[in-house]
């Protein structure tokens, strides 16, 4: 039996997300239709297909005459995604104050809470997903089927620039859950103002931590780079 187009396609997108978040591909890396059909044992059709979905949503780039890559997030791409993060999940964060939890963000809270007391007995992945988790939730909590759905175009925009693997380290995955704890806090307190200072307060610090991480890789690919061109050089010397 054929297999629907349709399910090819969402299967081929879901399976290129796993690739680019599960850094298989790294930010730069050249995505060929032609390798990705073979890994993925499909035809190259839905490859293209997916890869446009994800040009639109920010996570690939094609650059004309060289071909397609996974997106590089620049330190100015950073500053604009926290932007328009900041206004949404500010938004967000008071919307869900004003209504009160949901059962789902009160589970979710839980689980939190529970892996505050013990963190260490947690991976950094598991620490993080719930993080992911919490975000989405409280944006459901909201009501608001506008935000929900514009958040929603944006939610691989927003993973690509703050929720990559090798961003995490346990002390700043502590401290985010320390975070989002006391906004649920504020959330169940029905306090909005101060769901929404707490938000915007947690994502500076988001965003501060990843420019940090921004700088320190940039000063070791110089480092690198110089390394090699010292070496470079040694080599001609003694070829002379």
């Amino acid at each position: 039996m054929k297999v629907p187009f349709e399910f090819e396609r969402d299967r081929a997108y879901h399976r290129l997300v796993d690739l680019i978040f599960g850094q298989a591909l790294e930010a730069g890396a050249p995505l060929s239709e032609r390798k990705l059909a073979e890994q993925l044992g499909m035809s190259r059709m839905p490859v293209r297909e997916a890869l446009h979905q994800l040009e639109q949503e920010g996570v690939v780039e094609v650059k004309p005459a060289r071909g397609t890559f996974v997106r590089r997030i620049s330190a100015g791409d950073l500053a604009e995604i926290y932007r328009v993060r900041e206004v949404l999940e500010c938004l967000a964060a008071e919307l869900a104050a004003t209504h009160g939890p949901t059962a789902a963000l009160t589970a979710c809270g839980a689980r939190m809470r529970t892996m505050a007391k013990d963190p260490s007995a947690f991976t950094a992945v598991e620490i993080d997903d719930c993080g992911t988790e919490f975000h989405e939730l409280l944006m459901v909590a909201t009501g608001n089927a506008a935000l929900i759905e514009t958040v929603r175009l944006l939610r691989l925009r927003f993973r690509l620039a703050f929720h990559l693997p090798r961003y995490f380290s346990h002390e700043n995955l502590y401290s985010t859950l320390a975070d989002h704890i006391e906004i649920l806090d504020a959330v169940e307190q029905r306090a909005p103002r101060a769901a929404k200072k707490l938000m915007r307060a947690h994502l500076k610090r988001g965003l501060d931590i990843r420019l940090k991480l921004e700088a320190a890789s940039a000063a070791s690919h110089v480092s690198t780079q110089k390394n090699a061109a010292k070496g470079a050089t040694r080599g001609l010397e003694i070829t002379e």
